[in-house]
């Protein structure tokens, strides 16, 4: 009796634990993250597009490696522009200032005003300090009641010197021969006319 009572608890017992290993669970593994997703409308933390500025300047040099030369000038234009309805519009009639910075210490100032698409137009006389070194141009821009407009990267350019041009000179070609002076012609024609005649043989006799 007590052989069969044990007999029916153990095969109770393994019962229990096939059911509880084949049961379908949705718990996760203990030690393993789960993942989740979370949508939340309403929130954005990246940063705002900035707005355009109301007024914006720029200038550059027409040539940035112009050649030296005692009387050469270099171009430089600048622009001067506002923002009327997300769009550029030229300033006209600002005043606009061009400090040129040179390689030996020294600086220049030209001076001109916009035109009516906020253009302006600099000629700078090249000095010999600017060959083969960088010059520097600043430009700012200002009209009544704005704060003046000065460029954030300057203008610049480097003068060059150009290679000479080799002078090449045609010499005449070395001739191997003389040409003659003429080249002649024909066959010679004999002198006289008439039949040639057959003279006499005259034999002379020994003397003893």
């Amino acid at each position: 009796m007590l052989v069969k009572s044990v007999g029916i608890f153990v095969l109770v017992v393994l019962t229990v634990i096939v059911v509880a290993c084949g049961s379908d669970t949705t718990q996760a593994v203990p030690g393993t993250p789960v993942a989740t997703l979370t949508v939340v409308f309403g929130q954005f933390n990246a940063s705002p597009t900035p707005g355009l500025a109301p007024y914006y300047c720029g200038g550059w040099a027409t040539d940035t490696t112009p050649v030296y030369s005692p009387n050469s000038v270099v171009n430089v234009y600048g622009k001067y522009t506002r923002t009327v309805d997300g769009n550029p519009v030229g300033v006209n009639g600002a005043s606009a200032v061009a400090t040129v910075f040179w390689p030996d210490g020294t600086t220049s100032t030209e001076k001109t005003t916009t035109t009516s698409d906020g253009l302006a137009v600099f000629s700078i006389p090249i000095l010999a300090s600017a060959i083969n070194r960088v010059v520097l141009i600043q430009i700012t821009f200002s009209i009544p009641n704005v704060t003046p407009c000065t460029l954030t990267s300057e203008a610049f350019f480097t003068a060059i010197v150009a290679s000479p041009t080799p002078n090449t000179t045609a010499m005449p070609s070395p001739t191997n021969s003389a040409t003659p002076p003429g080249t002649p012609t024909g066959s010679p024609t004999p002198v006289g006319t008439g039949t040639p005649v057959r003279l006499p043989t005259l034999t002379i006799p020994p003397t003893h």
